[in-house]
């Protein structure tokens, strides 16, 4: 991890520097282009904020400290206050073996992480919405194991309230109109095929479970979809659980003793002052329970998240679409008023999916039915496609799913481009082994071999090093856009070494370096990739 290295001298040379501003944040990221350099650092511009001393000044008494470091083979204090690094090829090579030789996330001591994702009502088929946060959660989870961290999934089905009854009434018009009887269908009713499809299927199986069989007919189609998108769930909860466990109920007794319950117009209301709220989201009043004894949704959730925390979790990630912000509050002001830990659970938003086909966007409503399921896109694009492009953009931008681009076999389209590196680097090897270049001479370099590298050779085993501090940014900005944009600039630098300098042709020695790179570029591509659930073929 070249940028941890990085970031360690430079804290220790700040600290021995300027021991009364220790400690101080920075950012460590590779310079724009045209500074000669593989790395840099605003250091010395936050230190100088705090000492209310030049920038240049500070930035000239690290680097003297810096020098001295075995590994930099040249630190530069630039006039604007940055730092910037240079390191020695023996670095860069040592960096690669640390990288070829990867035993794994060393497991850590925290407590599990719980994040839930999707969790769409089952009222209808998965749409391409809640693939972008099925496609968020899955790749979040597998870079937190990555990182050695205990995590577990889970889907809450909310298996309860109006929207069901929706559903049950909506399938129970169409098995009426289906057997020739006259039927009111419900005001704002499913309309979708599918709700004709499963009435059709309960009238051929002579079954008239409307509260039961929509559901689960629903819930197997949803994990199906899933599955053929490459997630599976540790956990399906259901909110009917926790009625039944009458876990519902004591949420609301621990309300009441926190003071934050409170009876109005023949309802309990959630208070947290315990008197009429104010202006804030989190102090509004809330119904929890209805005058006619039925609990709300809201109530639901708050137990839900409280048993969550009871379950003994770290830390608990809430994955929700945008239009859920207005509830984020709600639950965060429950949480604290039941006197739940600040930051344990987290909820992070996703900006809509828009599908562009032909040039032109679809029009989608999920209620009239006119919407494009998650399935209609994966059988069209594919499952890569669909990861990939789901993951290109923060979770708090927008994104536009092209799917004519989704399904090129070109390097325009971006997961082509990254697929392509893997395949590429395989035939290289398949065609050593023909020409008896075995794979034994990719073993570890000798110290000093091929010690004067090629700038596209540096440019291919910096990025190569700085792979697991991507993988902690991933973490920190809570967004998998980080890895597909490491892996476009990893793919672009390999194409141009590829374009530029030869491998099997190439002395023996340097020969040797290059398979010894290549080996690291193949099995990290092939690692970023199964991150964010996307295949690496051998061939294409």
């Amino acid at each position: 991890m070249i940028k941890a290295f990085l970031v360690r001298a430079v804290s220790d040379a700040a600290r021995s520097a300027f021991p009364e501003a220790a400690d101080a944040p920075f950012d460590v990221s590779e310079p724009s282009a045209g500074i000669a350099a593989d790395l840099s650092t605003n250091a010395a511009l936050v230190l100088a904020k705090r000492l209310s001393r030049q920038p240049a000044a500070i930035a000239e008494a690290l680097a003297s400290r810096l020098k001295k470091i075995e590994g930099f083979r040249e630190v530069q204090a630039a006039r604007n206050g940055f730092l910037n690094f240079t390191f020695t090829d023996a670095f860069l090579l040592r960096a690669l073996e640390e990288r070829l030789q990867d035993s794994g996330p060393e497991p850590r001591p925290d407590r599990p992480i719980l994040i839930e994702f999707v969790s769409a009502n089952p009222t209808g088929p998965l749409h391409i919405g809640h693939g972008r946060g099925a496609a968020l959660g899955d790749s979040l989870a597998r870079v937190y194991r990555r990182r050695g961290f205990k995590v577990e999934t889970e889907y809450y089905v909310n298996d309860m309230g109006i929207q069901m009854k929706v559903l049950s009434e909506s399938v129970r018009a169409r098995h009426a109109g289906l057997r020739g009887e006259k039927a009111v269908f419900p005001e704002n009713g499913y309309q979708g095929s599918y709700i004709e499809g499963i009435a059709r299927d309960m009238l051929a199986q002579g079954r008239t479970d409307f509260d039961r069989y929509p559901r689960e007919a629903l819930l197997d189609l949803i994990r199906s979809d899933l599955e053929s998108f490459g997630v599976k769930f540790d956990h399906w909860f259901a909110e009917s659980d926790l009625h039944s466990s009458g876990k519902v109920e004591k949420a609301l007794k621990d309300l009441a003793a926190k003071g934050a319950v409170k009876e109005k117009d023949g309802a309990l209301w959630f208070s947290p002052s315990g008197e009429e709220g104010e202006a804030g989201e989190k102090d509004k009043d809330r119904v929890l329970k209805k005058s006619d004894g039925k609990c709300t949704y809201f109530a639901s959730d708050i137990a839900y998240h409280a048993d969550k925390l009871d379950r003994g979790y770290g830390k608990c990630l809430d994955i929700w679409g945008h239009d859920h912000h207005g509830y984020v509050p709600r639950v965060e002001g429950a949480l604290a008023a039941l006197g739940a830990p600040e930051g344990a659970v987290n909820i992070l938003l996703y900006q809509l999916v828009s599908l562009k086909r032909g040039g032109k966007r679809v029009s989608m409503s999920t209620r009239s039915g006119e919407f494009v399921t998650l399935k209609e896109v994966l059988d069209e694009a594919g499952r890569d496609a669909c990861r990939f492009f789901f993951a290109m953009r923060s979770p708090s931008s927008q994104l536009e799913f092209d799917v004519d681009l989704a399904k090129k076999q070109s390097n325009e389209n971006p997961v082509y481009y990254v697929q392509y590196v893997h395949a590429r680097v395989c035939s290289i090897f398949k065609e050593g082994e023909k020409r008896g270049i075995l794979l034994d001479e990719t073993g570890p370099l000798a110290a000093g071999e091929a010690a004067a590298l090629e700038a596209e050779e540096r440019r291919l085993l910096l990025k190569l090093g700085l792979f697991e501090d991507h993988l902690d940014s991933v973490l920190a900005l809570s967004s998998p856009h980080v890895l597909t944009g490491y892996l476009m600039d990893l793919a672009s630098r390999f194409h141009k070494f590829y374009d530029r300098q030869r491998v099997l042709d190439a002395q023996p020695e340097r020969r040797r370096a290059r398979l010894r790179i290549l080996k690291a570029v193949r099995e990290t591509v092939r690692m970023g990739l199964d991150l964010l659930g996307v295949s690496a073929p051998e061939r294409m």
